[in-house]
């Protein structure tokens, strides 16, 4: 069958060329030098190939030519057994008489080729045809398929040369059309006019009834090709080997050309970079640029870029530095959150609100849910939404340790390029002191409006009560029995009324407050003896935890002891029977101030009435049991003192009076 398709050594090449794109370089030197090693061996290859297939045509074209030569005989032959040794025969011989070996063409032209295949065993010689006298002459499917190509006229064309697979060998053969001829036809024409021995030899079956110009069969000469395509194709690779071996050097002096040229200056250069992006360098630093080609092109244009990074970056440092200490020192809180309210940065005034010592504890861990409450939360992240901004929203934050804060609180919405909500900036100024100082403030008047009024109300009675105790004083003398016991009980309640006339003096300042040096210490033991004395029936114990070296504190001994007085009646009150009153005194070093605390474990005050009790005549005691003037008149020394009295309580669990009193002078 025709062949046709590369050789062994194209398949070879292909394979190599596979196997080698199937590494995958990273670096660009590898890439550039791989890509060099491919075209350099591709182009081996290729001319390789080319040689090869130029050999093998210029030997196709010889096998042609020889075997031309050879049919060229094989026909010189044949027409001077036709032309020539024919007609001498049948002069000789008697008229049915027919001499094979020296008149049949195909006969004689068989014993030549047959020597001619001893002589060449390589080379296959064939003359066939589809009904032929002699079977041994019958063609194959091959060739009767050529046969019948050319009897259908094959456009003219009656010759076909190529390559051929042939008892597991390649060979180039030549196909001719044999044609029926005028001198044929006494042989192979009418088996009338055959020869008898002709007749007898081969019989009227096979080989006759031809015409002439009917193609009746071909002759072929095929030239084996194994032996020459193998050597060139060892020529072939030799030329590639060879050219590979050249290609290695070649490929070598360009490697170490490209590496010296580029690859050299482009590492230095890449060292260089890579230490200014690590920070070993500075951006102040420039690449030493050398010559003028690509590679300086590029270290100039770096040095440029390094000089803009630098400049951009002293701008962008300064801007940080700014806006940061802006932030840091902010004595506000700023807080950043995110849509959902998750705080994404924190100052440190946001820190001290919050109750909460590192940022670690409060960024991506605490929200606004957190420190505010779900209502009003909620209601802020709504209001964020609707209207972009939220300005002076008074509410409470929680610290993280208990306790919570006042705050004033402003926000605007960030958002990103493409208008997306993408967080909020909160900024919260702590209103805490401030709100106890408006507390104090509105304190403070409506004591005066009460001091006023009950100064002058005092003024109005004390001088008739005093007209009273003095005619009572002398009717008591004189008086006896029933008498007098009237008269004491009037003198004891107009005493009752001059106590609360003095109360009501000490209440509105009306009274002369003379100051001198004294231990708080002993102040608080003069009035807690007195107090024990009275309450120690009923199992009230108080504990006492003075402090050491306190330093004398400027006061009214009388007011203070007054003040004392009534703090502990009513924590004694207070804790009631089985209860304890615990006393204790320290210096704050911070405020400078002399501290005194007493707490009880009493039942505590609920939250909606200790605003009030400050308030004058507000009491929670039963009818009788007292005025409501006690810790207003306390209120008001410790002021005038230019002190401080605070409280803390829990409903169920006690309450806690601390007293703050100034070393020096500080008194109004």
């Amino acid at each position: 069958m025709p062949s046709q398709g590369p050789g062994g050594f194209q398949g070879h090449g292909l394979e190599a060329m596979r196997r080698l794109f199937s590494f995958r370089p990273r670096k660009l030197a590898a890439k550039f030098m791989l890509g060099i090693a491919v075209i350099l061996v591709s182009a081996v290859g290729l001319i390789s190939i080319l040689f090869y297939e130029e050999l093998k045509g210029l030997y196709i074209q010889e096998a042609y030519q020889k075997s031309d030569i050879v049919l060229g005989h094989v026909e010189a032959t044949m027409e001077y057994v036709r032309d020539e040794l024919r007609p001498q025969m049948y002069h000789v011989l008697r008229r049915d008489e027919f001499v094979r070996e020296a008149m049949s063409t195909s006969f004689v032209n068989k014993g030549i080729m047959d020597r001619f295949a001893r002589m060449f065993p390589d080379y296959i010689y064939r003359r066939v045809a589809l009904n032929p006298m002699n079977p041994g002459n019958r063609a194959d499917r091959f060739e009767a398929a050529l046969i019948n190509r050319f009897s259908s006229g094959n456009g003219g064309v009656y010759k076909w040369k190529g390559l051929i697979d042939k008892n597991g060998s390649r060979y180039f053969a030549y196909f001719k059309a044999v044609k029926m001829e005028n001198q044929c036809l006494p042989c192979h024409g009418d088996p009338a006019l055959s020869s008898k021995s002709l007749l007898s030899r081969y019989g009227d079956r096979n080989g006759h009834y031809w015409k002439v110009g009917d193609v009746v069969g071909l002759e072929s000469i095929a030239i084996p090709v194994d032996k020459t395509f193998g050597r060139l194709r060892e020529v072939a690779f030799s030329i590639f080997l060879i050219g590979v071996a050249g290609m290695a050097f070649l490929f070598l002096a360009l490697n170490y050309f490209y590496y010296v040229v580029s690859v050299r200056p482009l590492k230095k250069a890449s060292s260089f970079f890579k230490s200014v992006v690590g920070g070993e360098k500075g951006l102040e630093m420039e690449f030493d640029v050398k010559g003028d080609d690509e590679i300086a092109e590029l270290a100039e244009s770096f040095n440029s870029m390094m000089g803009h990074l630098k400049k951009s970056q002293e701008e962008l440092n300064s801007s940080e530095l700014k806006y940061r200490h802006i932030f840091e020192a902010s004595k506000d809180a700023i807080i950043i959150t995110d849509c959902s309210g998750t705080v994404l940065e924190i100052n440190n005034s946001g820190l001290e609100l919050l109750g909460a010592d590192d940022k670690r504890e409060v960024i991506n861990r605490m929200s606004l849910h957190d420190f505010m409450s779900v209502k009003t939360a909620d209601r802020f992240l709504v209001r964020m939404e609707r209207e972009g901004f939220v300005k002076d929203l008074e509410t409470v934050f929680r610290k993280a340790g208990g306790g919570e804060a006042s705050v004033l609180l402003a926000a605007t919405m960030r958002k990103e390029p493409a208008n997306q909500i993408c967080g909020y900036e909160c900024i919260a100024k702590d209103i805490t002191e401030r709100k106890k100082m408006e507390e104090q403030m509105r304190q403070a008047d409506k004591m005066a409006s009460i001091g006023q009024l009950a100064a002058g109300v005092a003024h109005e009675i004390n001088n008739p009560l005093s007209i009273v105790l003095g005619y009572t004083g002398l009717m008591m003398k004189d008086a006896s029995g029933q008498a007098r016991e009237d008269l004491s009980m009037v003198e004891e309640n107009a005493r009752l009324c001059k106590k609360i006339v003095q109360d009501l003096l000490d209440f509105s300042r009306q009274t002369k407050t003379r100051y001198e040096k004294a231990d708080v210490n002993s102040t608080i033991e003069s009035i807690t003896s007195v107090v024990e004395a009275r309450f120690g029936g009923t199992d009230v114990k108080l504990a006492r935890d003075y402090g050491d070296r306190l330093p004398p504190v400027t006061m009214d001994t009388g007011k203070i002891k007054q003040v004392w007085m009534n703090i502990l009646m009513n924590a004694c009150q207070a804790a009631g029977p089985g209860g304890s009153v615990r006393i204790s005194t320290w210096l704050d070093r911070e405020s400078g101030r002399v501290v005194a605390a007493f707490s009880d474990n009493g039942c505590g005050m609920p939250k909606e009435i200790q605003g009030r009790i400050f308030d004058p005549f507000f009491t929670t005691k039963e009818p009788g049991q007292g005025t409501g003037l006690g810790l207003a008149v306390s209120y008001g020394i410790i002021k005038e003192h230019g002190g401080e009295i605070t409280f803390e309580s829990e409903e169920g669990k006690g309450t806690t009076f601390k007293v703050g009193l100034p070393q020096g002078e500080e008194h109004a």
